[in-house]
C-alpha cells in the first residue's frame, strides 16, 4: 500500500483535475448571469422559487447563492414575509457562479435551505420570500426579494390501507424473540455503525434472534454474516410509483410471511427504511422503530409521492414505540407518533474496540506517518463531506483564526468523487491554506484520526447524535460542536465540550479560536469529562438490554415500560 502522504497527495490530484471537469458544466439547470454582475459589490439572487411560483403550505424549498467581494459569506437569513425560516445551509457548489467571476469565492457561493411551514395559516396568499446574507467581515446585503403564492395543502388524503398490528401472544422461552431488521444501507455511516453495535450486542446476550434486511448492500453486511445473522438485500423502492412501492412491498410481505418473525425493528426514518413498518403491519407483528434524523417529516419525506408520503405517515402513527437519541428530534415528530409512544434513549456505544485502539497508540508515529508534526494543534473533521457537515464553511472559518494559531491543522476525513469534495478541495487549492489543510477519503481506519487528533469538530447544521463525537469523548478528544438537536443536550459548554451557534461562519470561527486557544490542561480535563459522560450515558451493554426488553414487551402484546433519558447526566 502506497504511504499515507502519497495517498493524500494523490487524493489532491484527482480531485483537482475532477474539479476542471466539473466546473466545465455539470451543473446546467442554474441560470447565466452576465459577467459584469459580479466582483465589483455584494451580489445574489433567488434560483428557486421562481417569481410568482406556487409553493406548498408544508414545506419551502430555496436554493440560492450570494457573494461578497473580498470576504466568504458568514450566514444567509431568511423569511417568509415575517414568518422567520432560520439560517440558509452555505458552502453549496455553484460553477456557473465561478465560471463567469474572478472571486475565488464564487465556487461555493451557493446557499439552500428546506424549511417547514406547518405553522402556515391556510389558505391561498401572496407572499415574499427574503433573505439577508452578511459577510465575515460584517458586511450585509438584501437579496432581491422573490413574490410567491403560498397554497393550500392537498385535501385530506383516503387512509393508506395499512392495519394496526394484532395482538401478540406470549412465546415460550428460548434463545430470545425473531425479530425482522430493516435499514437503508450497509456501507459505513453512524446509523448503520450503531445498528451493528446493537445487533452484536443482542445476539452476543442471546436477547433476539435477528433477520436483517437491507434496501443497499454494503461492507457491513460481512460484519452481520460473521455474527450469525442472516442478511436479505432487497432492492430501492421507486419513490415516485406507489404501484411498484406496493408491489415491492408485498414481495416482502410475501417472503417473510412463513419466517416466525415476532417483531420488526426498523432503523431510520428514510425513504428506504420506512417500507420495513409497512411490511410489518401486513404480517400483523408489532414495530420499534428507531429514528436518526432531526427533520420534521414534511421535510424528510417531502420527495416522496403524495400517496407514498401518505404510507410513510400511517406506517409511524402505527408504530408500537419509537425510539430518539435526543429530545429536540422527538419534539419534532410528536404529532406523527402520538402521546406515550416516542421515548429518548441515547444509544450505546461500543468502547472496547475504542479502547483496543487507544493501547499502546504511538501518536508520533501516527503523526509522522501523514506528515504532520509532532507539535501541530491538530482540528479533526469527520464524515462524508456534504453541505449539512459544513466543512466547507468550517474551512472558511478555520482560515479567518489561522494566522492566530499557527502550528493549527485542519484534516477533514470524508473525501468522495462528489462535487461536494471537488468543491472543498478547489477551495482549499485557492485559500492560500493549502499547506494547513488536508482532505482524506473516507475510511474505515477513522480511529487512527482520532488518536492523531487535538480536537474534533462537528460544524452541521442538523445532527441528532452524532457517532462521531461520541467516538472523539471516547478516546479523550475535546469536542467543538455546532448547538444543535442531541448535541447541546450532550456537551455542555466548557465542561465536557464546547459549543457555538449553527450556520454562521464567525461564530464557528470564535469557537475554534477559543478551543485552539484553551491550555493542555483545559483540554485534558474536558477530554476526561467526555469520556466519563460517554461511560456513564452511552453504556453499549445497558442500551442493548433496554431495547430487548422493549423489543419483547410489543412482542409478546405487553404494553412496553420506558423510562425517558432525554437527560445527559
Amino acid at each position: 500500500m502506497k504511504p499515507v502522504a502519497d495517498r493524500l497527495s494523490s487524493l489532491r490530484w484527482r480531485l483537482k483535475a475532477t474539479r476542471r471537469l466539473w466546473r466545465a458544466g455539470a451543473i446546467v439547470d442554474m441560470p447565466l448571469i452576465p459577467p459584469e454582475f459580479f466582483d465589483a459589490v455584494a451580489r445574489g439572487q433567488f434560483d428557486v422559487p421562481e417569481p410568482g411560483a406556487r409553493i406548498d403550505r408544508e414545506v419551502l424549498k430555496t436554493r440560492g447563492w450570494a457573494l461578497f467581494p473580498s470576504s466568504p459569506t458568514a450566514r444567509v437569513e431568511l423569511w417568509l414575509d415575517r414568518h422567520p425560516l432560520g439560517r440558509a445551509r452555505l458552502g453549496i457548489p455553484r460553477p456557473d457562479i465561478d465560471a463567469l467571476s474572478e472571486n475565488p469565492l464564487a465556487a461555493t457561493a451557493g446557499f439552500e435551505i428546506v424549511a417547514d411551514l406547518a405553522g402556515w395559516a391556510p389558505g391561498e396568499e401572496a407572499a415574499e420570500l427574503r433573505a439577508v446574507a452578511t459577510s465575515t467581515g460584517g458586511e450585509t446585503y438584501e437579496l432581491p426579494p422573490v413574490a410567491v403564492t403560498v397554497g393550500e395543502t392537498d385535501a385530506k388524503r383516503s387512509p393508506a390501507g395499512i392495519s394496526p398490528p394484532a395482538p401478540r401472544t406470549p412465546r415460550a422461552a428460548g434463545e430470545g424473540h425473531r425479530v425482522l431488521v430493516f435499514t437503508h444501507q450497509l456501507n459505513l455511516g453512524g446509523a448503520q455503525l450503531y445498528l451493528l453495535d446493537l445487533l452484536r450486542e443482542l445476539v452476543g446476550g442471546r436477547l433476539v434472534e435477528p433477520t436483517v434486511v437491507s434496501a443497499m448492500d454494503g461492507v457491513l453486511r460481512g460484519d452481520l454474516e460473521a455474527l450469525g445473522i442472516p442478511v436479505h438485500i432487497s432492492s430501492m423502492l421507486p419513490l415516485e410509483d406507489l404501484s411498484s412501492h406496493v408491489g415491492r412491498v408485498e414481495e416482502l410481505t410475501a417472503w417473510a410471511a412463513d419466517r416466525g418473525f415476532e417483531a420488526a425493528f426498523v432503523n431510520t426514518a428514510t425513504a428506504l427504511s420506512f417500507p420495513g413498518a409497512e411490511v410489518a403491519a401486513e404480517l400483523g407483528v408489532p414495530v420499534v422503530w428507531a429514528i436518526h434524523e432531526s427533520f420534521p417529516p414534511a421535510v424528510l419525506w417531502g420527495d416522496l409521492s403524495p400517496q407514498v408520503r401518505e404510507r410513510a405517515e400511517a406506517s409511524l402513527s402505527g408504530a408500537s414505540l419509537v425510539l430518539f437519541e435526543a429530545e429536540a428530534t422527538r419534539r419534532l415528530f410528536e404529532t406523527r407518533v402520538g402521546e406515550g409512544r416516542g421515548v429518548v434513549l441515547p444509544y450505546g456505544l461500543d468502547l472496547e474496540p475504542i479502547d483496543a485502539s487507544r493501547a499502546g497508540f504511538d501518536r508520533a508515529a501516527a503523526r509522522r506517518d501523514v506528515g504532520i508534526a509532532e507539535d501541530a494543534d491538530v482540528v479533526l473533521c469527520v464524515g462524508t463531506v456534504e453541505p449539512r457537515k459544513a466543512q466547507l464553511p468550517l474551512a472558511q472559518a478555520f482560515g479567518l483564526v489561522a494566522t492566530r494559531h499557527p502550528r493549527a491543522h485542519l484534516i477533514f476525513v470524508g473525501g468522495a468523487d462528489n462535487a461536494d469534495s471537488h468543491a472543498l478541495a478547489g477551495y482549499i487549492e485557492s485559500s492560500g491554506l493549502a499547506d494547513r489543510i488536508e482532505l482524506v477519503p473516507i475510511t474505515a481506519e477513522v480511529q487512527r484520526w482520532y488518536g492523531v487528533a487535538d480536537l474534533l469538530v462537528c460544524a452541521s447544521d442538523v445532527e441528532s447524535l452524532p457517532r462521531t463525537v461520541l467516538e472523539a469523548m471516547a478516546r479523550e478528544t475535546p469536542v467543538l460542536a455546532t448547538a444543535v438537536f442531541g448535541l447541546a443536550e450532550l456537551i455542555a459548554d466548557g465542561e465536557t465540550g464546547w459549543l457555538c451557534e449553527a450556520g454562521d461562519i464567525r461564530a464557528l470561527a470564535e469557537g475554534l479560536d477559543r478551543a485552539l486557544g484553551s491550555t493542555p490542561e483545559e483540554r485534558r480535563r474536558i477530554g476526561r469529562s467526555g469520556r466519563a459522560l460517554v461511560e456513564r450515558r452511552h453504556a453499549l451493554d445497558a442500551y442493548g438490554r433496554e431495547v430487548a426488553r422493549l423489543l419483547a414487551a410489543v412482542a409478546e402484546g405487553r404494553a412496553p415500560e420506558v423510562e425517558d433519558r432525554a437527560a445527559a447526566g
